[in-house]
């Protein structure tokens, strides 16, 4: 799918269109400069409901899941809004995860913000994530523990893999 044809199933609302200055600052709170790709899209999308048809496969090809919430730079819906989520989320993460969207499911999808993966798209599986005590991306990324799942090696590659449900990805 392309980008364009994404971001016109989103439903942002009447969130503003947003802006360079919010993302810098979006930035600087987590300590980074986000991938290009990823900045165009927030430049340009305020996130929201995604209303169109945007499935997604694991890497080996099997339907993973269908995105449904899509993160921007808004502040007026908490569960769109990048830093919200990021503040306050409902599900256990590290630093280096940035959550960007969820599947159908609620399960995190997210972007890998440290310089060993930056810029990677992961599934985070909540339901069988650890919820009891602190743990790492290296843990969590491990065979043993396995619910931080890789989707695709950069934002644009995630985009150019969603499909309408009967398409081929």
């Amino acid at each position: 799918m392309d980008l364009a044809k994404f971001i016109s199933g989103i439903d942002c609302g009447d969130a503003p269109k947003p802006t360079a200055a919010a993302l810098e600052e979006f930035e600087t709170r987590i300590g980074c400069r986000l991938p290009e790709d990823y900045r165009l899209f927030l430049l340009t999308c305020a996130g929201g409901y995604c209303e169109g048809p945007a499935d997604f496969n694991w890497p080996h090809g099997d339907w993973a899941g269908a995105v449904q919430m899509v993160g921007g730079l808004r502040q007026d819906n908490p569960d769109s809004s990048l830093l919200q989520v990021r503040t306050t989320p409902q599900w256990p993460t590290v630093d280096e995860l940035l959550w960007i969207m969820c599947d159908h499911g609620g399960n995190p999808i997210c972007m890998t913000i440290d310089p060993a993966h930056f810029g990677q798209i992961w599934f985070v599986d909540h339901e069988v994530a650890e919820y009891d005590k602190p743990w790492t991306l290296a843990e969590a990324m491990s065979d043993n523990w396995g619910y931080v799942l890789p989707l695709a090696p950069s934002f644009s590659e995630f985009i150019a893999g969603l499909y309408e449900d009967g398409d081929a990805a």
